[in-house]
């Protein structure tokens, strides 16, 4: 049955309100800061297994990276940067995670695209997305845009909530604190991965 808000969003042509937890855009999203225990939220593998984040990163130095798909240029250029610093990475004691929308089908493409060696977890429901304060609504120009260049969110992540996370690093300590954090709603703009290095918990 079709909501009043999503009737008259069809007949103006327009967007209805996000869902919860779903910034109306990049810019308005609110990202959780350093000092926060890590979100008790569950990504799945690219087996189809719900896996508990904090039990990823129990006991260990973490990085977390939230990207955007693996339809994304600009995300594939970041992880092949991040590819380069990951054995420094595990030299510290410390394991990188990366997270994104895409379900476990495209998140297995893109491994095996990109040749990533960290683990890829998918977040196809952006729940992970939302309990960390990164999600956002894709206003239907974008979307239209995205289909010109042959990007079917829906297909990659097998919802339809047009919904992304902005990228970002988060770093937790061996007890699953937030240590470091850093976003950005502009998803051209990523971080040095030297900054990960010059941030590792000792």
């Amino acid at each position: 049955m079709m909501t009043a808000a999503a009737s008259l969003g069809s007949i103006l042509g327009t967007s209805v309100a996000p869902a919860a937890g779903i910034a109306p855009t990049a810019q308005q999203t609110d990202p959780i800061a350093v000092g926060a225990d890590l979100p008790d939220v569950e990504v799945t593998s690219i087996k189809g297994e719900d896996v508990s984040l904090r039990d990823i990163a129990d006991g260990k130095p973490t990085v977390l990276v939230f990207f955007r798909g693996g339809w994304c240029p600009i995300c594939s250029r970041h992880t092949a940067e991040l590819i380069k610093v990951y054995p420094k990475i595990q030299e510290a004691g410390a394991q990188i995670v990366a997270i994104s929308p895409d379900n476990e089908s495209s998140s297995k493409d893109n491994i095996a695209k990109n040749s990533i060696p960290f683990p890829v977890f998918s977040d196809p429901d952006v729940s992970a997305a939302k309990a960390f304060g990164l999600a956002f609504q894709v206003d239907d120009g974008t979307l239209e845009k995205y289909k010109g260049y042959g990007i079917d969110l829906e297909k990659a992540s097998g919802f339809d909530h047009h919904a992304l996370p902005i990228p970002a690093v988060y770093i937790t300590d061996a007890k699953g604190k937030i240590v470091y954090a850093h976003s950005d709603p502009n998803y051209r703009q990523r971080l040095d991965p030297k900054k990960i290095l010059d941030n590792l918990p000792e």
